[in-house]
C-alpha cells in the first residue's frame, strides 16, 4: 500500500512533501489516544487505542531566526486540538479519523500541507497494526471555524447533553467549554441557566448552519414565544463567531414561503453576535475555549473582553461550574 509519493514511513529521510512546494516540516509522532472506532460488533461502543502521526508543511525560517513560537506552527496547540477531538468523538473507519485530523490541521492551524498517519494496533490478526496514510491541502476542504453559544434552563443537563450529541452528527466539534451556572438576564423570574460555548468546524454556510441549529432546537422542543423571547427554554443554539468575519445572514423556512422566518420574525442575524459584548454569560464560555482569539469588531482578545466585563482576571471563576454528565 502506497500513498501518492510512494512511501509509507513518516521518516523525513524516506518520505518528503511533494517536490517544488519547498515546505519545512514539523513532525508529531505517535500520539497514542483512545477513541470509539470500528464497525465490528465487539468494537461498537468501546474505546480502543489509535496511534496518530502528523507531518505539518510550513515555513519555519522566521522562527529559526526569532526563536519565537508565534512565528511557527505551535505543535502543542495542534496536538491539544487533535487529542480533544479524537478522544471525545467516535468513528466507524480509520479513514474518517485521519481525514478529520487533516481538517483540523488545515482549517484551524492553517498549514498548507499535511500528512496524517492513523493506525489501529492489533486490529488484524498476525499484524501489528492497520491504518491509512493520507495527504491533504487547503484545496481538499472548505471549512470554517465557528463558535456557538448554548444555553438551557429547562432540564438543562439533559437538553445540553442531547444538543451536543446532535451537533456531533452534523459538524466536527473541536472544543467544548465548561458548563457555567448563570443567573437569568432581562427576565429574572425564571430558573438559572447553564451556558456553554462550542468551537466547531463546518463546511456549511451561516444560513445553512443556522437552519441545522433550529432543527436541533425543534427536536428538543424549543418553543419560541414572540411575546416573551427572554423566557425559559429547553435549548438555545446561536452562532456567536464565524472566524474573524463580520457578516449578516437570513434563515427562511422554504415550506412556509420566503417571508416566513424560522426565527419568528428575527430574520436578520449578525455575526459576531452583539450579545458577546453585552452579557458575561456569553463571553466567559467563549473566552475559556478561545482566550487569544480577537473579537472581529472590538479588536480585543476574548480573554480581555471577559476580564473587562467581569472585572476580574480569573474571569473563568465568575460563575460556578457544574457537572453536566452526572
Amino acid at each position: 500500500m502506497e500513498n501518492i509519493n510512494g512511501c509509507l514511513s513518516m521518516s523525513r529521510s524516506t518520505c518528503k512533501p511533494p517536490s517544488g512546494r519547498g515546505y519545512d516540516v514539523i513532525e508529531i509522532d505517535n500520539l497514542r489516544l483512545r477513541t470509539e472506532i470500528g464497525f465490528s460488533q465487539h468494537e461498537i461502543g468501546k474505546k480502543q487505542e489509535v496511534v496518530i502521526s502528523m507531518r505539518l508543511g510550513c515555513d519555519v525560517s522566521k522562527a529559526g531566526r526569532s526563536d519565537d513560537v508565534s512565528d511557527s506552527v505551535n505543535y502543542r496547540d495542534v496536538a491539544k486540538d487533535v487529542i480533544n477531538y479524537v478522544e471525545s468523538a467516535s468513528f466507524i473507519l480509520v479513514e474518517k479519523l485521519a481525514t478529520d485530523v487533516a481538517r483540523i490541521c488545515i482549517a484551524v492551524h492553517k498549514v498548507p500541507w499535511v500528512q496524517v498517519r492513523a493506525h489501529k494496533p492489533q486490529a488484524l490478526r498476525f499484524s501489528d497494526s492497520v491504518g491509512v496514510l493520507i495527504e491533504r491541502t487547503p484545496e481538499d476542504f472548505d471549512d470554517s471555524v465557528v463558535h456557538l453559544s448554548l444555553g438551557s434552563n429547562i432540564e438543562p443537563r439533559r437538553n445540553l447533553r442531547d444538543a451536543l450529541a446532535l451537533l456531533k452528527e452534523n459538524v466536527l466539534v473541536l472544543t467544548v467549554s465548561s458548563p457555567f451556572l448563570t443567573s437569568p438576564q432581562l427576565q429574572t423570574d425564571q430558573p438559572d441557566f447553564i451556558n456553554m460555548a462550542v468551537r466547531i468546524l463546518t463546511e456549511m454556510a451561516p444560513a445553512q448552519l443556522k437552519t441545522v441549529l433550529c432543527g436541533i432546537e425543534k427536536s428538543l422542543v424549543r418553543v419560541r414565544d414572540p411575546n416573551n423571547k427572554n423566557g425559559p427554554r429547553t435549548i438555545d443554539l446561536d452562532i456567536s463567531l464565524w472566524g474573524s468575519e463580520v457578516l449578516e445572514y437570513s434563515v427562511v423556512d422554504k415550506k412556509a414561503g420566503s417571508n416566513h422566518s424560522l426565527l419568528n420574525g428575527h430574520n436578520k442575524k449578525k455575526v459576531p453576535d452583539p450579545d458577546i459584548l453585552r452579557f458575561t454569560h456569553v463571553v466567559v464560555p467563549l473566552a475559556e475555549i478561545s482566550p487569544h482569539m480577537k473579537h472581529p469588531t472590538n479588536g480585543s482578545t476574548l480573554a480581555s473582553v471577559a476580564m473587562e466585563m467581569t472585572g476580574r482576571k480569573d474571569y473563568h471563576k465568575t460563575f460556578p461550574i457544574i457537572e453536566l454528565f452526572r
